[in-house]
């Protein structure tokens, strides 16, 4: 499998089943701001109240009188209880060009829902090739545990040093090196004990010397990051 982050927003995918396993899907592709027509001929509560979203449709029909429509969609998940149905789904979504997910079939899936981890900015996924998706819950709710929001609030600290180190250090390579180089396991350390400004410190000690380094060649400004 080849792992990729996809945007949704404003992209159209249909959900083949009105159930539990149906409003975990539409739930996940509403968070994305993604189009959802769900196709099933009843519906959970939950599943109903997600419309008032404005984008989950509900096309109140079978998957046979749905069929031919699946053209119109990047991702197809079907998610009925129904092997039979399922695989019918996939063929007939694959066939007009879509991207399938099985919720009964792992081996019949173009590609996998990985449990995702989201501490600001950064995104840690865990996921199993559809052999145990309870398994990657159980991994994520260990994961999350240790890796803390204070994660997400370093990441966001970086973006703004590395926007201070676009204007002080000339040339990619060696920004690349640079990074590479304040990017230690010590930093990770300092981030999980909660000891976040010290890890800054130990970040600017490593970049602002090169931010220095570039000014004096340059006859810049000295001390930034």
């Amino acid at each position: 499998m080849y792992p990729i982050n996809m945007r949704l927003e404003g992209q159209a995918a249909a959900v083949v089943g009105g159930g539990s396993v149906a409003y975990r899907k539409i739930k996940h592709l509403v968070a994305e701001k993604a189009t959802v027509v769900v196709v099933a001929p009843r519906v959970l509560p939950e599943i109903e109240e997600l419309m008032a979203s404005g984008r989950v449709l509900w096309q109140k029909s079978t998957h046979e009188e749905f069929r031919w429509r699946y053209g119109a969609f990047r991702l197809v998940f079907a998610a009925t209880d129904d092997f039979a149905a399922n695989a019918e789904v996939c063929r007939q979504a694959r066939a007009a060009g879509a991207l399938v997910n099985s919720a009964t079939e792992p081996k019949d899936c173009d590609f996998f829902v990985p449990a995702v981890i989201r501490q600001g900015e950064l995104e840690m996924t865990v996921a199993t090739g559809g052999s145990s998706p309870a398994f990657a819950r159980l991994v994520k709710a260990d994961m999350e545990k240790r890796y803390h929001a204070g994660l997400g609030e370093f990441l966001a600290w970086l973006g703004t040093a590395r926007k201070e180190l676009l204007k002080t250090v000339e040339g990619t390579q060696r920004r690349q090196k640079l990074w590479r180089q304040a990017m230690k396991q010590e930093i990770m350390d300092l981030i999980l004990q909660g000891r976040m400004e010290q890890a800054k410190d130990e970040v600017r000690k490593e970049i602002s010397g090169a931010g220095a380094e570039s000014s004096d060649s340059t006859g810049g400004d000295q001390g930034k990051i």
